[in-house]
C-alpha cells in the first residue's frame, strides 16, 4: 500500500534549499522513525519536494498522495486539513529542521493505521484500545439496511411525530454520499406507540434539586426490549443497523444515563456494537397532547447518530486517535468536515482497511473451501462453484495490481467482488446439502434399496458355484 507525500517549500527559500536533497534527508529520517514497524516494507513510501507556486493539486489527488505546505512561524504550528493538504509552520526554515518536523508529524497522521493494517494481515489480534473500537464495528458488507425508530412510551397522554425524512435529507445524506463508495445504505423508519422497556429505572431523589430517573452502565446491554419492540421491519440478507430515539412515559421521566462515576451523562446516548445506537429524550415540559420533532430539533439527535454510524461502519475518529501524539512544542489544529461528518483522511483509512479486511475474509473463506473439499473426499462440487472460485481469485488478484498502481477505489472495488464470490462459493445451496451426506448415510440410504435385490443373486451365485465344483468332482472320476 505505497503512500505519497508532495512538500511544498516557499518560494523565499527555493535558492538556499536543495529539493533532493530535502527529500532524501526527509526519507532517512522517517526511515529511522520507522525502523521498529515490521511492515515497512508493505508501506513503501515515496517523497517528492517542488516550490510552492509551481504546483497545487490537493482537490485533485488521489488516495494515498498527500501535500504538505510549509511555511514559516515563531512555533511549530500544524493545521491538518478536511482534505489531502496539511500545512505546516516551523520556526527554522532550513533542512534538517523541515526534515526532522516533518519525520515527527507524518507516521501519527498519515500512517497511524498500518500497524493495525499490518496486523490484519497478518492475523494478529490486538488487545489496546483500538482492538476495542474494532470490535464495535459490523463486518464488512456491500450494503446495510438502517431503520430510525421513534419509541413513544407515553402513549396514552401524548401523541408523537417526527420529521424524520427532512432531517436524514438535511444532516446525513451528505455522509453516506461520501462513504458510498465503501459500502450503500438503505433507510426506513417507523413509530411505535407504547415500547415498554425490559428494566426498571432507578431512582435518584435530590434536595433542591429535580430527582431523575436513570441507568447505570451495567444496565444498557439490557436496554433494548427485542420481545416487545418491533426493530426487525424488513427481511434482508444484509446487516441491520438500528437507531432508536427513546421518549420514556411520564411514569419514568425524566430518564438519564450514569457514567462509570455514577454521573449523569450530559446527552442520554450509548452505542450497542454491531446492533446500532440509542439517544433518550425526555418529552419536552412544553408539550401538550401531541408533539413533532422537527428538523431543527433532531439536529442534535443526527449529529450523535451520524457518531454513531460512523463507530458501526469502521470510521476511526482520526483526531482523538493520535491527538496525544505529538510532543508539547507542537500546536495541532484539525479542520473538521462539518458537513459531510467525515474528512478526506478518515476516508482514506476506511478505504484501506475495508480494502484488507475484505481479502483477509476472501483468503479465510477460500482456505475453508478447499479444506472442506478435502475432507470430505466424495462431495461433489459443480462447475458453477468452480467458476466462482476462480473468479474470486481473478479479482483477488486485481486487487494486487490495483494497489501496485496506487489506484485504492479499484483495488477496493475488486475486493468487494473478491469477497462476495467466495461466500457465495462457500455457502452455495449445493454445496451446504453435500454436508450432510457423509459413506455411513449413504450406506442407509441404499441399503434398503440393494440388500433385498443382492439376496437372490448371491443365492444365484451360490448355487452356480456348486453345480461347477460337482461336474468338476464328476469328471475327476470319470477320469
Amino acid at each position: 500500500m505505497p503512500t505519497k507525500f508532495t512538500i511544498f517549500i516557499p518560494p523565499t527559500v527555493q535558492q538556499s534549499i536543495d529539493n533532493d536533497q530535502l527529500s532524501t534527508e526527509i526519507k532517512n529520517k522517517l526511515s529511522d522513525r520507522l525502523s521498529n514497524f515490521k511492515y515497512k516494507a508493505n508501506f513503501p513510501i515515496d517523497i517528492s519536494v517542488l516550490e510552492q507556486d509551481k504546483e497545487d493539486g490537493h482537490k485533485e489527488a488521489s488516495i494515498g498522495h498527500y501535500f504538505i505546505y510549509i511555511d514559516q512561524a515563531d512555533k511549530i504550528d500544524l493545521k491538518i486539513g478536511s482534505e489531502r493538504s496539511s500545512f505546516l509552520k516551523v520556526n527554522d526554515i532550513t533542512s534538517n529542521t523541515i526534515a526532522e518536523t516533518l519525520a515527527t508529524v507524518i507516521p501519527p497522521v498519515y500512517l497511524s493505521e498500518y500497524q493495525n493494517l499490518g496486523d490484519m494481515a497478518c492475523h494478529i489480534e490486538n488487545k489496546d484500545k483500538n482492538d476495542v473500537s474494532s470490535m464495535r464495528a459490523f463486518k464488512y458488507s456491500s450494503q446495510y439496511e438502517t431503520t430510525f425508530s421513534l419509541m413513544n412510551n407515553n402513549p396514552e397522554n401524548m401523541k408523537m411525530d417526527w420529521e424524520i425524512r427532512d432531517a436524514v435529507n438535511a444532516y446525513l445524506s451528505l455522509f453516506l454520499k461520501e462513504v458510498s463508495v465503501v459500502s450503500n445504505f438503505t433507510i426506513d423508519s417507523q413509530i411505535q406507540n407504547y415500547a415498554p422497556l425490559s428494566l426498571k429505572p432507578l431512582y435518584k431523589e435530590r434536595v433542591g434539586k429535580p430527582s431523575y430517573y436513570y441507568f447505570e452502565p451495567q444496565h444498557l446491554p439490557h436496554f433494548v426490549n427485542s420481545a416487545e419492540w418491533n426493530l426487525a421491519s424488513t427481511i434482508t440478507s444484509y446487516p441491520s443497523i438500528n437507531f432508536v430515539l427513546y421518549v420514556p412515559s411520564a411514569e419514568e421521566a425524566p430518564l438519564r444515563i450514569h457514567d462509570s462515576k455514577g454521573q449523569p451523562l450530559l446527552t442520554s446516548a450509548f452505542l450497542i456494537p454491531r446492533w446500532g445506537g440509542i439517544v433518550i429524550k425526555n418529552p419536552p415540559k412544553a408539550a401538550t397532547e401531541e408533539y413533532t420533532f422537527t428538523k431543527k430539533d433532531l439536529q442534535p439527535i443526527m449529529k450523535i447518530f451520524i457518531s454513531q454510524l460512523r463507530s458501526l461502519i469502521g470510521v476511526h475518529d482520526l483526531q482523538s486517535s493520535i491527538s496525544n501524539k505529538f510532543p508539547a512544542n507542537y500546536h495541532v489544529t484539525f479542520e473538521p468536515a462539518t458537513k459531510s461528518g467525515i474528512t478526506t483522511l478518515e476516508k482514506d483509512n476506511l478505504i484501506r482497511s475495508r480494502t484488507l479486511e475484505n481479502v483477509v475474509n476472501t483468503i479465510s473463506t477460500l482456505k475453508s473451501l478447499a479444506q472442506l473439499v478435502d475432507e470430505i473426499p466424495n462431495m461433489v462440487v459443480e462447475d458453477h462453484i468452480s467458476i466462482k472460485v476462480r473468479q474470486s481469485l481473478d479479482a483477488l488478484d486485481a486487487v494486487s495490481k490495483g494497489l501496485s498502481a496506487e489506484d485504492y477505489i479499484k483495488a477496493l472495488q475488486s475486493s468487494i467482488e473478491t469477497v462476495e464470490l467466495a461466500e457465495k462459493a462457500f455457502f452455495d445451496p449445493t454445496m451446504v446439502s453435500m454436508l450432510y451426506f457423509p459413506d455411513e448415510h449413504k450406506y442407509a440410504i441404499y441399503m434398503p434399496l440393494f440388500v433385498p435385490i443382492s439376496v437372490p443373486l448371491i443365492m444365484a451365485l451360490l448355487k452356480e458355484i456348486k453345480k461347477l465344483k460337482q461336474s468338476k468332482q464328476i469328471k475327476k472320476k470319470e477320469e
